[in-house]
């Protein structure tokens, strides 16, 4: 008796169904390039914030002898607090674009309804992409002000940018998924966006400018409550209370757009 022994190299992945991965495949393909140009620009402003840096503070000093600026507080109230952050919040959004009322109105939401997939599982795979994507653009960019401060002459640790990154993109999520709410709710193509973006800046920017007063999720992705007064680095006290609130928020849009998905005809 001959006993035969054959491999299949491609059941290394038979954990995944067929199906999903070409979905997660298919949401790759549809997000990658507004991913690499988030990153792009993440990366850009980063570099242009650190550079620049000398020249600010130097000036800043000049003016206000009495008050010197340190150089971790020019980073969080320059990034992390602000611009960083600020644009972290609008590529998150539009990472979480898309989706099958976006395709409905394109006229390919038949295609992407006949994949062996159930229509809950699109949504959640293009969720899942979008949280990965949105975490890398957190982290990376905030990881660069470490490794591009020497070259400043500066210093600033490197726990302090990843707990900072880390942070924000938990925090964050409630913004993501309330792009993922508003790609469900919006069939036009550019209604989503255009919600979506404009109201998110104008309650950022409304909460910065001190317009608006109170609790607020762009507070505690800067962890304001959680840094010393004087230096603004992460005391290594977190509020954990606030991180839970947003994640709540978050898991309650996620399964609000969820149930959008599943009732609604497309």
């Amino acid at each position: 008796m001959v006993i035969v022994l054959t491999t299949n190299s491609s059941r290394s992945l038979q954990f995944v169904p067929r199906g999903s991965r070409v979905v997660l495949w298919k949401a790759w393909r549809e997000s990658r390039s507004r991913f690499f140009c988030a990153l792009v620009l993440l990366i850009s402003l980063v570099i242009y914030a650190v550079l620049t840096s000398p020249g600010f503070i130097t000036r800043y000093n000049a003016h206000f002898p009495d008050k010197p600026l340190l150089y971790s507080v020019y980073v969080w109230t320059g990034l992390f607090h602000y611009a960083f952050e600020g644009l972290w919040i609008l590529a998150a959004l539009v990472l979480a674009l898309g989706g099958l009322a976006r395709e409905k109105a394109t006229g390919v939401a038949p295609f992407s309804l006949a994949l062996p997939v159930r229509r809950m599982n699109l949504f959640l795979i293009r969720a899942a992409m979008a949280f990965a994507q949105s975490v890398v653009l957190g982290l990376a960019s905030a990881l660069l002000i470490p490794a591009l401060s020497s070259l400043v002459g500066e210093a600033y640790p490197f726990s302090q940018a990843l707990g900072f990154g880390a942070w924000m993109t938990g925090a964050g999520l409630v913004i993501l998924t309330f792009g993922l709410l508003i790609s469900e709710v919006f069939e036009g193509e550019f209604t989503a966006p255009v919600v979506g973006l404009c109201s998110l800046t104008a309650i950022f920017l409304g909460y910065r400018s001190h317009t608006f007063r109170g609790w607020n999720v762009f507070d505690v992705m800067s962890a304001t409550a959680s840094i010393n007064p004087q230096t603004q680095l992460l005391t290594g006290t977190f509020h954990w209370l606030d991180l839970a609130a947003c994640l709540f928020f978050s898991l309650v849009l996620l399964f609000t757009a969820g149930a959008v998905v599943k009732t609604r005809d497309f």
